[in-house]
């Protein structure tokens, strides 16, 4: 008989988790929803705006056909209370310049295009698009925002965070395509979480512009992506003033943090 190693105990586990995962998909997804196997954590940089570290290690991108680096720095608001929410106005920090730029070479940013997604654990929620944003410089009298390994271009990119469209988008994940009629619904924080939202995708595509000695300026274009992970607690209050947090996992399913009696803290 063929042993069972540890390279099957590894594999019997994965299968274990997958089927734990699809069984509580059934449980609170619904029964037509299909789990979205990869972890996003693992494919993109990210940022848990849970655990207070706001800041990442700078992304150090490859230009393509150059022999030089553009570099991102991410960063949230450094007030902590700001809790990074699906459904709340939020904004992101981005400090770019360039690495090993050669002296005949110059760079202006023509052009930011950023798309904001969302990420669940189900296809039924994930991808649908929160907002899009274009930054580029508001005058004539410049190619754009000159950039260098010393000059770095500052941006705040603010979110919306119910917006029309992504209510139509939010519709359609939590109702299906077949369900008739679009309902202007804003949805709740904890309608999200409980479809198994667990972060926001930050999608941006950097437009250069590169000037080699007197030649013409010539574009290129390079992508950058980060995650955001999401406050995964609600507080909710009942009718006498009691507060009870929950923390939700990436399935949807919570599960009760801290009870607290609101009125016995006014005096």
């Amino acid at each position: 008989m063929k042993k069972f190693g540890i390279k099957d105990v590894k594999k019997f586990r994965k299968v274990l988790g997958l089927s734990i995962a699809l069984t509580t998909a059934s449980m609170t997804c619904g029964c037509g929803d299909k789990v979205v196997i990869e972890d996003q954590t693992e494919i993109y940089d990210y940022i848990d705006s849970n655990d207070g570290d706001i800041r990442i290690k700078p992304q150090v991108l490859e230009v393509p056909g150059e022999d030089f680096n553009l570099v991102v720095e991410y960063s949230l608001d450094e007030d902590t209370s700001k809790k990074w929410k699906i459904t709340a106005n939020k904004e992101i920090f981005t400090k770019t310049y360039t690495k090993g730029l050669p002296d005949d070479t110059k760079v202006w940013i023509d052009n930011i295009h950023t798309d904001i997604s969302i990420v669940s654990s189900y296809e039924c929620m994930d991808g649908i698009t929160q907002d899009s944003l274009d930054d580029r410089i508001h005058n004539s009298l410049m190619y754009g925002f000159p950039i260098s390994d010393n000059v770095c271009h500052y941006a705040n990119s603010k979110i919306q965070g119910q917006n029309k469209d992504f209510i139509e988008g939010s519709y359609w994940g939590f109702e299906g395509y077949g369900s008739g009629e679009i309902k202007q619904k804003r949805y709740e924080e904890s309608d999200y979480l409980s479809k198994g939202v667990y972060a926001n995708l930050i999608t941006s595509s950097y437009g250069l512009l590169i000037q080699k000695g007197d030649n013409e300026p010539y574009g290129v274009d390079v992508p950058s992506n980060i995650l955001i992970l999401i406050n995964n607690e609600i507080t909710k209050t009942d009718d006498s003033g009691e507060k009870t947090t929950y923390i939700y996992d990436r399935y949807g399913n919570c599960e009760e943090k801290e009870k607290s009696n609101a009125k016995a803290l006014i005096k």
